[in-house]
């Protein structure tokens, strides 16, 4: 299978209306042999690995310029100022190639798909030399178009505007599946091209949920008290899976990435747990008896070195249990999963303590009990309290409407899609933040945010979102969606259909967030 294939139905399907995209992409798999078909939906969708394989391609725009320099007669900086966005580029770079490859034999896409993962392999001394070696060599072979979207691939930003919901439907026409399975598969086993082979092979059924592969984290939204339910306090920290398998740990955040690494303090600590087990939980942080805030919490996972000198004691406040011992428990009722959960990790302690503890909970009757119960939490440091169903399910990769969020009402959840340098460039700090709500596929720019964060809140920022930028220009970079910022805002307005929120304060960062953790651009009306 030639990749120009790959590049051809990305450039009609970046072309096409957005309700034509899933046809013409489930157009493109029905004819796919069935090897071919998991490597051509990553490359489709320029997500080349199981979010929670260990692996990042680590290029960024630079790398990408260095390597069409070589290859291209023509002025590559200027055709970056020119054009921005590196696949535009590329794909003008290579119009003038300085040079020609051995073979002229065309690409095969399976070639490229490995020469992209092997690019995640490389690391150490000369990695950076490598790397640029195996991109020199696609784009030397590639031509205008598929260098467009080998760079794009490159980056993890194909801008096809096919996400996980129209891979979903194009799955389901494809390969004559109900919908509605396929979207309960991805919630449990979240890797398209694994879930595209399922679909092929009349299999979806027989995924099942197990440890060491997360799943599709619940979504519970802010809202106001039910009559009657069981009420947690909520602090700041990161939301995250606690799976273990035969006798391994594994901490996962909401983009399903092992952070266990970076929790070496930790890990000792959750050794008394016991069988297999999946826990939907929150890693918080305490520093001298107080809670760290949720930045502290990003730092401490992303830092470089780890120092004695260092006073975070990080832990595990669990919320859920939806695995044990070869059960999923989704379908239980709460009350019943909490049962279990309180048998295996034992009752909730008291803060600060060190390891894994379950919520404090209490089952409360009416608006008055749950309106003095929040103002305790808040007193004691918390950020509200989380609303639970006593009968509901726990909803892998979906919107929960018996479980709520209590004590941001008048919050909204955006992701950052740019960033740039604010009125006076200090260096390479972003301090103002261009977010987005979902509408469907799309996200829509709804406003910006900057001021109001702390000076190492900004830096720790600052550095993530450099990390996720896939293209730059004179003011800043635009970035891959991965960062939630919870925002206060005044209301809305809505000009010429363009949103914008008014005096929006930024509440909380999600780094590492998923894109079902931002809300709707519906929220905007309620609010």
């Amino acid at each position: 299978m030639l990749y120009s294939g790959i590049a051809n139905v990305l450039r009609d399907i970046s072309q096409a209306p957005r309700g034509q995209k899933a046809d013409k992409t489930a157009n493109f798999l029905t004819g796919l042999e069935l090897e071919m078909l998991c490597p051509s939906v990553r490359l489709l969708l320029g997500e080349l690995w199981p979010p929670w394989e260990d692996r990042e391609m680590g290029i960024g725009p630079e790398a990408l310029l260095a390597a069409l320099k070589e290859v291209s007669e023509d002025d590559v900086p200027l055709l970056r100022e020119r054009l921005g966005e590196m696949g535009l580029v590329a794909e003008a770079a290579l119009q003038r190639k300085n040079q020609h490859p051995l073979s002229i034999e065309p690409l095969e896409a399976a070639s490229v798909y490995e020469r992209l993962r092997h690019i995640s392999d490389l690391d150490g001394k000369d990695s950076e030399h490598r790397k640029n070696a195996v991109l020199r060599g696609l784009f030397l072979e590639a031509t205008p178009l598929e260098g467009k979207y080998i760079a794009r691939t490159a980056l993890r930003n194909m801008l096809a505007g096919i996400g996980s919901q129209a891979m979903i439907s194009a799955l389901s026409s494809a390969f004559h599946c109900d919908r509605n399975k396929v979207q309960k598969a991805y919630n449990i086993m979240p890797e398209m091209g694994l879930i595209a082979r399922a679909a092929r092979q009349q299999e979806l059924d027989e995924t099942i949920i197990q440890p060491k592969m997360p799943i599709k984290p619940m979504i519970i939204r802010p809202g106001k008290a039910i009559s009657r339910g069981a009420f947690l306090p909520k602090y700041a920290g990161l939301r995250v899976q606690v799976h273990k398998a035969k006798g391994e740990i594994f901490v996962f955040t909401s983009r399903l990435r092992n952070i266990i690494p970076s929790l070496g303090g930790l890990l000792p600590r959750l050794d008394g747990l016991t069988g297999d087990l999946i826990v939907d939980a929150d890693l918080i942080g305490f520093q001298d008896e107080r809670i760290c805030s949720q930045t502290d919490m990003v730092w401490y996972i992303n830092r470089r070195h780890h120092s004695l000198q260092n006073r975070i004691s990080p832990a595990l406040l669990a919320y859920d249990l939806v695995y044990l011992d070869g059960k999923d428990l989704t379908g239980l009722d709460y009350e019943e999963r909490r049962r279990m959960l309180l048998t295996v990790l034992g009752a909730p302690k008291s803060l600060p303590f060190q390891g894994i503890s379950p919520a404090e909970e209490r089952v409360l009757n009416n608006e008055d009990e749950v309106n003095d119960y929040l103002r305790q939490t808040r007193r004691a440091g918390g950020r509200g309290l989380v609303a639970r169903g006593l009968e509901a399910p726990y909803l892998p990769g979906r919107c929960s409407d018996q479980d709520f969020i209590i004590g941001a009402e008048e919050t909204v959840s955006a992701l950052v899609v740019r960033a740039e340098f604010g009125h006076v460039k200090k260096g390479k700090l972003l301090t103002r933040y261009r977010v987005a709500l979902r509408s469907q596929e799309d996200l829509v720019p709804v406003g910006w945010v900057s001021g109001r964060l702390r000076q190492r809140e900004v830096s720790v920022l600052s550095d993530h979102l450099w990390s996720l930028a896939f293209d730059q220009d004179e003011k800043g970079v635009n970035v891959r969606p991965e960062v939630v910022l919870t925002l206060r805002i005044s209301g809305a307005l809505l000009s010429k259909d363009e949103y914008r929120i008014l005096q929006p304060k930024i509440e909380e960062i999600r780094f590492d967030a998923a894109l079902e953790e931002a809300d709707e651009l519906d929220r905007l009306e309620l609010i």
